[in-house]
């Protein structure tokens, strides 16, 4: 039943299983992609994993088959259906989809990462089914959904415009700055929510306690008294 009403098209075929499985390392040499440290990744980004996703996207057509997406055929929409797609669909569709090539530097014409890089690890990221981390496919998923679960084809267009305007090139700068800003959405909200929270807890607990029992003004909320005469006030809100 859930394969029957996910919007995840590839929970259905059983074959994806193996490509739906959480991979921390894909065992890549070389070098980490440049200012992956900014992501705040829970495993490292190797250069050569980013490489192996790009090298499979030639446009937004190359991430889904947007038009027959579930959420395509919910409901009745006549004119303009929503096409959201999934991030493990996303995962599941890159890993198994077709090797372009290795892309290059636009201004150079030099491949990614070197001509050394490419010889050692070209023959294994192009077969099918090759091998790449989440930490990598998760980090360009970030360049167009922005935090959120659901991708849509016009913001991997915009996005793609960013870093891969076509099929045999690779603007790393590009990326990597849509990917911190895409990371840096989610980290927002989580610090939002976390304010909030710091927030509320001080106003029922630790604002009232400082005033009642050290004579301590430090704001959050107007519950507890504070002796005028002796209260020393801390007050960033006023």
């Amino acid at each position: 039943k859930d394969s029957e009403t996910s919007l995840d098209p590839t929970l259905r075929d059983k074959s994806n299983k193996p490509f739906r499985k959480y991979v921390d390392s894909s065992g890549a040499t070389g070098p980490d992609l440049p200012g992956s440290a900014l992501l705040f990744a829970k495993e490292k980004i190797p250069l050569v994993d980013v490489i192996a996703v790009i090298g499979r996207i030639a446009d937004v057509n190359s991430i889904a088959d947007w038009k027959d997406l579930p959420s395509t055929k919910r409901g009745f929409v006549s004119i303009s259906p929503p096409m959201w797609l999934p991030r493990k669909a996303y995962k599941v569709n890159i890993r198994k989809a077709k090797w372009l090539g290795w892309p290059v530097d636009p201004k150079t014409g030099e491949p990614i990462g070197g001509q050394e890089l490419k010889k050692a690890e070209e023959a294994r990221i192009s077969k099918k089914g090759a091998v790449i981390g989440d930490a990598a496919l998760d980090a360009i998923w970030d360049t167009w959904a922005l935090g959120a679960s659901i991708s849509t084809p016009d913001k991997v267009a915009n996005a793609l415009k960013n870093y891969r305007r076509d099929p045999s090139t690779l603007n790393l700068n590009g990326l990597t700055l849509s990917a911190f800003a895409g990371r840096s959405v989610t980290g927002l909200a989580a610090l939002t929510f976390i304010a909030i929270q710091v927030i509320a807890f001080g106003t029922l607990f630790i604002g009232p306690a400082l005033r009642s029992f050290f004579d301590i003004d430090i704001g959050f909320g107007a519950i507890g008294d504070c002796d005028p005469t002796t209260c020393i006030s801390i007050n960033p809100f006023k």
